[in-house]
């Protein structure tokens, strides 16, 4: 299906000129909405549910239906392709996501990259089915080589980085090795998914705040290849959390942006650049007067702004209540001029 809605794709090209600001949100599908829940009690294992196309076809529509949105993003995870490396991981209550291996274990850990881009056409089969249910641009979407590699090496979320920073220092040959070969790979997989009907994509750079003056080479030179990789047409969006985007916007030529929550919009808005994100998803804990000021002040002050995009600055929590959602979006998305 051909997108009939293209406001997010000319806000990512800075040339939105209609008189409202695109929407779409972080984390749009998941564990804040009843309809998600009851798809994933069918399930023991995330990974087992995000394998059928059909379902992530499922989970992809559902915030659609619920609220004003002008993107979709594909229902999968970060954490596909070390997956498809033969690093399994395991999803646990309350530790989130658990390698059955990782570089903190053994050094001399080798994934395997033969057949990877193979093991991952569940991703390209679901993202063709959105693809032809949709009138709105379809996101596809990776973690970055540095995201990536944090989990590898940890076997699990960070808890202390120290650990990595230590390993980077002394085996940075290493580092550097996993780093080049999960760039090959992230090329590839999002080839494929622009192949299969993405028309835009956004790297989630999750653990680039782990990095200091090191995130130019360790993080970003990685991206900057992938991006140059990409074909113009493809706007690319890159979400760093925990970086402020004015410490490494001039080491990189990528022009569209996902803000992290502790960054603003304005030091941002009148450069040649999209901007989104900022929004703290926590606001939506305010009283329904409140939501509804907020979204006022926003549409007020970014109608007719070219280069806006309203979107979280982390993905939405499964305290939020769906209502508090809708109320918000409902007000940010009536402005007419």
């Amino acid at each position: 299906m051909t997108s009939q809605n293209k406001i997010f794709l000319e806000a990512l090209k800075r040339e939105n000129n209609q008189a409202r600001v695109p929407i779409w949100l972080l984390r749009q599908a998941g564990r804040y909405l009843p309809e998600y829940m009851e798809v994933r009690k069918n399930y023991s294992d995330f990974f087992e549910m995000i394998k059928k196309p059909e379902v992530c076809n499922e989970l992809t529509l559902q915030p659609l239906r619920r609220f004003p949105l002008d993107a979709a993003i594909t229902f999968t995870d970060i954490l596909t392709i070390p997956d498809a490396m033969n690093l399994s991981v395991e999803f646990i209550a309350g530790k989130g996501p658990v390698f059955e291996n990782s570089i903190l274990k053994d050094r001399s850990l080798r994934l395997s990259s033969k057949q990877a881009i193979q093991k991952l056409d569940y991703v390209f089969e679901a993202t063709k089915m959105i693809k032809s249910n949709i009138n709105v641009p379809l996101i596809g979407f990776t973690g970055s080589p540095w995201t990536l590699l944090v989990y590898m090496f940890y076997g699990q979320s960070p808890s202390d980085k120290s650990l990595i920073k230590s390993f980077i220092q002394s085996d940075s040959n290493i580092a550097h090795s996993h780093l080049k070969e999960l760039t090959v790979i992230i090329q590839e997989y999002i080839a494929e998914q622009v192949k299969a009907g993405a028309e835009c994509i956004q790297i989630f750079d999750s653990w680039g705040g782990m990095l200091e003056e090191e995130y130019s080479e360790f993080s970003l030179s990685y991206i900057n290849q992938i991006a140059e990789q990409l074909p113009n047409d493809i706007p690319l969006i890159l979400y760093t959390r925990g970086k402020i985007l004015a410490d490494f916007l001039e080491d990189t030529k990528i022009k569209c942006f996902n803000l992290d929550c502790a960054d603003v919009v304005d030091n941002y808005i009148d450069k040649d650049l999209t901007i989104q994100g900022n929004f703290d998803p926590k606001d939506f804990h305010l009283s329904d007067a409140e939501l509804i000021e907020k979204a006022k002040g926003i549409k007020a002050k970014f109608f007719n702004r070219a280069n806006y995009v309203f979107n979280l600055g982390s993905g939405i929590t499964p305290d939020i209540k769906p209502e508090k959602v809708d109320l918000f979006l409902a007000e940010l998305s009536g402005f007419s001029s």
